[in-house]
């Protein structure tokens, strides 16, 4: 069972003064390691006119704080689709 939480909304405007909305989530879920553990991960979600595109990362870590922290970091830099994946590396990298 995975449940998504709402951390932050932005809304962009591009070139062709089209607004693109992305969502950033924080994702909870349970994986099976010899018993139930819950995990968190991240998910975007690109809505642009009536169409949406999403990307999600793996489980990230047991720390719901830690996870919650980089979510808010995306969304305060407007991180989009395209790069959402390698900045959290980093971010993890970093916690490491």
């Amino acid at each position: 069972m995975r449940k998504l939480y709402l951390e932050g909304t932005k809304t962009m405007l591009l070139d062709d003064n089209k607004e693109v909305k992305f969502d950033y989530y924080l994702v909870e879920g349970y994986k099976k390691l010899g018993q139930q553990v819950l995990l968190y991960g991240i998910e975007i979600v690109k809505h642009l006119e009536n169409y949406s595109e999403t990307e999600n990362t793996d489980a990230i870590s047991y720390s719901k704080d830690l996870v919650k922290g980089m979510v808010h970091k995306l969304w305060c830099n407007n991180v989009t689709l395209d790069s959402m994946i390698e900045i959290v590396d980093d971010l993890v990298s970093d916690c490491v």
